[in-house]
């Protein structure tokens, strides 16, 4: 956080007096996951059997802030326009998942809205995707429909914070995109893993384990092969975690966040 030089998950599991840090995250969640009552359907692919995050008990009147990324996940679109754009060679129109975007964000923006009501104190930051790829042809000739795609979800998204933020919603916007160029896939220095094969599993505590339906979504095929890959595949490596970390210090910064 600003003025720390101690990060939070360190505050955290040193069990500091001066931050207590809850995690609900969860791998492929939908905006349907988040909001209050039993998620559907139950024990799927982002909840595995746990309340709704928003229900979990970590929002209160004394929560001071609440960091959320959410919606690409909805309607599969993530896992479709990666095996349609990267996975398999065929042709990728950017068009043809804006309509799924569009209700993600007014999904998004119901989340946003209960967990201020839940958390009423609390500063909320919504982040946003980084483009995956480079802009050259690397892989496929889709590269340049998923940054297109990518682009445009982060358009809506800001367009929806700043909505909230007109009504009175404590709520604020991380663009993670200027961060992340430079850093994709294909180019010299990634940030972002590509595809990781999940044989035996698992690659994380999150992940496909040895024995998982190998068919359950999201799951990414790779030509030839029958098996889902990994929840890692698409998502940030290390360095990537800390790129985001440091968009949200200078979001936080930006914003006057000071822990309260």
């Amino acid at each position: 956080m600003p003025d720390q030089s101690t990060s939070i998950g360190e505050l955290s599991n040193n069990r500091s007096a001066t931050v207590d840090f809850l995690d609900v995250s969860c791998s492929g969640a939908k905006t349907s996951q988040l909001t209050t009552g039993d998620p559907t359907p139950w024990g799927g692919m982002g909840n595995y059997r746990e309340k709704s995050q928003i229900d979990s008990g970590v929002l209160s009147p004394d929560t001071t802030l609440v960091m959320l990324a959410i919606g690409g996940n909805d309607g599969d679109n993530f896992a479709n326009a990666i095996t349609n754009c990267y996975v398999i060679f065929g042709v990728c129109d950017p068009d043809d998942y804006t309509g799924k975007v569009d209700q993600a964000i007014e999904d998004t923006g119901t989340v946003i809205s209960q967990i201020a009501t839940a958390a009423p104190n609390a500063q909320i930051v919504l982040m946003g995707y980084p483009r995956l790829v480079n802009d050259e042809v690397c892989v496929t000739a889709g590269n340049q429909a998923l940054n297109q795609l990518a682009d445009y979800v982060r358009d809506k998204q800001k367009a929806k914070v700043a909505e909230l933020s007109k009504v009175g919603t404590r709520v604020a916007f991380a663009d993670a995109i200027p961060a992340f160029r430079g850093h994709g896939i294909c180019d010299s220095d990634e940030w972002i893993n590509r595809v990781v094969a999940v044989v035996a599993g698992p690659n994380g505590d999150g992940d496909f384990h040895a024995g998982d339906p190998a068919n359950q979504a999201p799951c990414l095929p790779w030509p030839g092969e029958n098996v889902c890959a990994s929840l890692e595949s698409f998502h940030p490596k290390n360095a990537g975690t800390v790129g985001y970390a440091r968009v949200m210090e200078q979001v936080l910064a930006g914003i006057g966040y000071k822990g309260s």
